[in-house]
């Protein structure tokens, strides 16, 4: 796609993580967590907007003034790039695009281990969750790594088949994977295909584990009944603030889906085993917390 050329200069750097288009005059990277101003790649608001459209175009996306807020997903020889943007107008006084890339590299526990984002006893208790196939949760806030953990939790097993479900390709998994992708409806509102939809399905590929890049609505629901029927070592990561909030938040998802307050919990306690959680601190991503989930019934 040659309107990611605009963007070369920037991800020539291997450091640049996400980023960052706040006008046509002010542009900026995050290396190691902290984010630095560069020389601005548009001479104006009308050169930025334009590319922003051709960009969502070139992917079969949308951004017009009736739909001046997207997102789309493009793989580049710099690693997948997840490119959110607003156009100008009533949602903005300027057109803004907002860029994370998603390393080509898969990292490994040995590698994280190395830069200090897990120590010994998490390796070792991480590697003990996959082998007896227990299901578990990565929680963390954006940004915090949980895409990263999970990948590289699930290299440790790559010769098992793996269904993975994501909103975009993102984990990339080596081995015996299966990656299976939502679709967003078209111009006519119509040809959506969910989570719930693909969960479904997976349910039917002969699965070794299944995986939800992150779950946040009816899929959660389906997930932890087919784990309340006999299948094991899932994983999905969950927006939370802390392992303490995992359950709540889990509830409340529940909860939306119509389920009670009772039925959660006893879903959530047969279901889920530990949850895990990633934080970025000092500009560096770290599992700060493992614990086992105990749900009183």
């Amino acid at each position: 796609m040659h309107e990611i050329e605009k963007l070369k200069p920037l991800l020539a750097d291997e450091r640049v993580t996400d980023i960052l288009i706040t006008s046509s005059s002010k542009t900026q990277v995050e290396i190691s967590g902290r984010l630095t101003e560069v020389e601005p790649l548009f001479e104006n608001e009308s050169q930025l907007r334009s590319w922003a459209q051709a960009v969502f175009s070139s992917c079969g996306g949308r951004l017009d003034f009736s739909q001046p807020l997207g997102e789309v997903s493009v793989p580049t020889d710099f690693g997948l790039l997840r490119i959110h943007a607003v156009l100008a107008g009533e949602c903005s006084f300027d057109t803004q695009v907002s860029i994370r890339r998603h390393s080509l590299r898969s990292l490994s526990l040995q590698e994280l281990l190395a830069t200090n984002s897990i120590n010994l006893n998490q390796l070792q208790l991480m590697q003990s969750i996959l082998l007896n196939k227990e299901n578990f949760v990565i929680v963390g806030g954006t940004g915090a790594g949980k895409t990263t953990l999970l990948r590289a939790m699930l290299n440790e097993v790559s010769s098992e088949r793996i269904v993975t479900l994501e909103d975009n390709f993102e984990l990339a998994l080596s081995g015996n994977a299966v990656a299976l992708k939502i679709r967003e409806r078209n111009h006519e509102g119509v040809g959506s295909i969910t989570l719930t939809t693909l969960l479904r399905n997976a349910l039917r590929m002969r699965p070794d584990r299944i995986v939800i890049g992150e779950a946040r609505g009816e899929e959660l629901l389906l997930l932890l009944q087919s784990l309340n029927t006999g299948h094991t070592g899932a994983g999905f990561s969950l927006h939370a603030n802390s392992y303490k909030d995992a359950y709540l938040r889990m509830v409340g998802i529940l909860n939306f889906a119509g389920v009670s307050n009772n039925l959660a919990k006893a879903l959530i306690a047969n279901s889920i085993h530990w949850v895990i959680e990633v934080s970025r601190q000092d500009g560096l991503r770290r599992v700060v917390a493992i614990e086992r989930l105990n749900v009183e019934l």
